[in-house]
């Protein structure tokens, strides 16, 4: 995954370099998940820094690892925990910034009927997706909970086994399926699985390693994260105006609804702006955070560490001592 090498860079990197575009990205559609950099972009802050910014969407069928790693983007946003598998498949990547501070993973149960806490799942009904069994599972152990004693019922993403009283619980992102329910008049409880000692960044920005080391790419990038933070601080002081932009231009392809769009900006706030970030600065890598992905990276079975995945030089260097920008 890491691609020929020519004077330290992959080609792959040196093509990226020679195009009039600073590509980024993105994880997901271009939705309001992404809206610091639609407003940084629509502000101007990308330009400021001398960059011609283009915010690529992602999808179902988009993986944004090999897409940095073979140089077709500068920046991308992942999870630390794929980009730490990613690397162990011979990818050179490293996180240099983190938006979602708390992961949006979150079990949601009726508002009726809460499940207010890991223990209150033992003996209930659980719906959890395939690709969430195994977070459940260590979920589990760092909550002391035998997987055993809850029963675990598949589940796609349609809330629906909720609400048809199907199952007690339902895996979901506190972004999308309490949203979904919330615009159907339907009141939910949810707490997030960082609440309880999960605490996996999610939205990362990755980036090729070889970038880091060379001068341009590097100037590039530490103008990609002062510009991305000034966005995210606009977009969390006017959260309709970065809603606004998903649906009417950067996301307008996808038909977004604006209500959604606003509620999942409410949601999304606080999974941005901790008190980690209030005190050091949006995107920020606190040790203590590091040292927190490493444990749930490594009991996950994926052997790293804390100067293999993460480089904290860049976002020291936009920030310049500050913790607002």
């Amino acid at each position: 995954m890491g691609g020929l090498s020519l004077g330290g860079l992959p080609l792959g990197v040196r093509q990226a370099a020679a195009a009039d575009k600073t590509v980024m990205q993105l994880g997901w559609i271009a939705n309001v998940e992404y809206m610091g950099m639609f407003v940084a972009d629509d502000a101007g802050y990308y330009k400021a820094e001398g960059l011609d910014m283009e915010l690529v969407p992602g999808g179902p069928a988009i993986s944004v690892a090999p897409i940095v790693a073979s140089g077709k983007a500068l920046v991308g946003l992942d999870s630390a925990d794929t980009i730490a598998r990613a690397r162990k498949e011979g990818a050179k990547l490293k996180l240099i910034g983190v938006e979602l501070q708390r992961n949006p993973t979150a079990v949601m149960s009726l508002a009726s009927k809460p499940i207010k806490t890991p223990q209150d799942l033992v003996g209930k009904k659980f719906g959890v997706q395939q690709n969430g069994v195994e977070i459940i599972n260590l979920f589990f152990r760092k909550n002391n909970i035998d997987p055993k004693s809850v029963n675990i019922v598949p589940v796609q993403f349609d809330p629906a086994p909720l609400v048809a009283g199907e199952v007690d619980a339902f895996m979901s992102f506190l972004t999308n399926q309490p949203v979904q329910l919330a615009l159907k008049g339907i009141d939910t409880n949810n707490f997030l699985l960082s609440d309880f000692g999960y605490d996996a960044w999610a939205d990362c920005l990755v980036v090729h390693e070889d970038s880091l080391a060379d001068p341009v790419r590097r100037k590039q990038l530490v103008g990609i994260v002062r510009a991305t933070v000034k966005g995210w601080q606009d977009a969390v002081a006017d959260p309709k105006r970065g809603a606004k932009l998903a649906v009417e231009v950067y996301g307008k392809s996808f038909g977004l609804d604006i209500k959604a769009q606003e509620l999942t900006a409410e949601k999304l706030i606080p999974l941005v702006e901790t008190d980690e970030t209030k005190k050091n600065g949006l995107f920020t890598m606190s040790k203590a955070g590091i040292d927190a992905n490493i444990k749930i990276i490594n009991d996950a079975g994926v052997a790293t560490t804390a100067d293999e995945l993460f480089d904290t030089s860049v976002i020291t260097e936009a920030f310049g001592g500050k913790t607002r920008l």
